[in-house]
């Protein structure tokens, strides 16, 4: 999105800050962490010890009703790319930035956005966000530019929601992809949350998921949840194509979580080799917006494997 155009939009926005329905916020996360990495075989760091702020990010949204049923939206994300060697050119870099209208029909924008199959994993990665997110194995976990995005609103907890790429940046024109879901990926509404997404050439990807994520059961006074994804994915242009599985278990008891997260993947999209990811964890809520956690990871290729260890402070706001 033409960054002018944005900052357009966004002072208009400003200037009708006396009209009926406007709202505005700042929001972001803190994370800062320890982290130490064997031999360096993991994506996103070096080899060694180093200090971490993994997808630290500062945000501005706005929402203004234009007329009944119909409110303009935007959204100007920023982040810290990393503090690894392969960043070290470019630290800050733009994240979701992007304009859009909703309504009881759901909502259109228009940027630079997450696509919907990445958002079709709903809550299931327990290590989002971290060395450990599903993304350091499979792929179709992008953020594109160019983006036309739709979700349509809950309906009996069915909900629709689509992305198709209208221009040519770093990525190829023209790919979409869909996702279907059902139930509550926060399980607030329903315990459940089910969902389908294909995608197809978007950023010269084809792949289908299904996944399904759950509460188990209350077991010794604490929740127990778990979680399945399978994927199959295609590399439209390297001629390589495979398969995944993830699956994961949480333990909340009270202020601690629990994390046990199992990664397979065989596409050699993401690495040269198949790779299986361990990873466990735990977090401990300080309250709502503040948690200290700790996770340790194992990565086996055919021929090498890595291990690694993080101990870290995240701050929503």
């Amino acid at each position: 999105m033409n960054n002018k155009y944005c900052a357009t939009v966004g002072s208009l926005m400003l200037l009708s800050a006396g009209a009926q329905a406007f709202e505005w916020d700042v929001y972001g996360k803190l994370d800062l962490q320890g982290l130490y990495v064997d031999k360096g075989l993991y994506r996103y760091a070096d080899q060694g010890w180093q200090i971490e702020a993994p997808f630290t990010r500062l945000g501005f949204k706005a929402r203004q009703e234009l007329v009944d049923n119909l409110d303009l939206i935007v959204v100007y994300e920023w982040q810290v790319n990393g503090l690894d060697e392969a960043n070290k050119d470019d630290r800050l870099g733009s994240r979701n930035t992007y304009i859009g209208f909703a309504g009881n029909w759901g909502e259109l924008v228009f940027g630079k956005n997450d696509t919907r199959f990445k958002k079709s994993e709903g809550k299931i990665d327990l290590f989002n966000e971290t060395l450990n997110d599903i993304a350091q194995l499979s792929a179709g976990q992008d953020r594109l530019e160019n983006i036309i995005g739709y979700q349509s609103p809950v309906i009996e907890g069915f909900q629709l929601q689509a992305t198709y790429q209208t221009g040519a940046s770093d990525e190829v024109a023209g790919g979409y992809d869909w996702t279907l879901s059902y139930g509550d990926s926060g399980f607030k509404a329903y315990p459940y949350y089910f969902a389908y997404s294909q995608a197809r050439e978007l950023n010269n990807i084809d792949a289908e998921r299904i996944l399904a994520h759950f509460k188990l059961m209350e077991l010794s006074g604490g929740q127990l949840s778990a979680g399945l994804m399978l994927q199959h994915s295609e590399h439209i242009r390297r001629n390589v194509e495979g398969d995944a599985v993830m699956a994961q278990l949480a333990y909340k008891l009270e202020a601690l979580t629990y994390k046990l997260q199992w990664q397979r993947d065989d596409s050699k999209i993401r690495h040269p080799e198949t790779g299986t990811l361990w990873s466990v964890g735990a977090d401990y809520a300080l309250n709502s917006e503040m948690v200290i956690y700790t996770m340790f990871s194992a990565l086996d290729f055919d021929t090498e494997q890595d291990e690694s260890a993080a101990l870290g402070f995240k701050y929503n706001f």
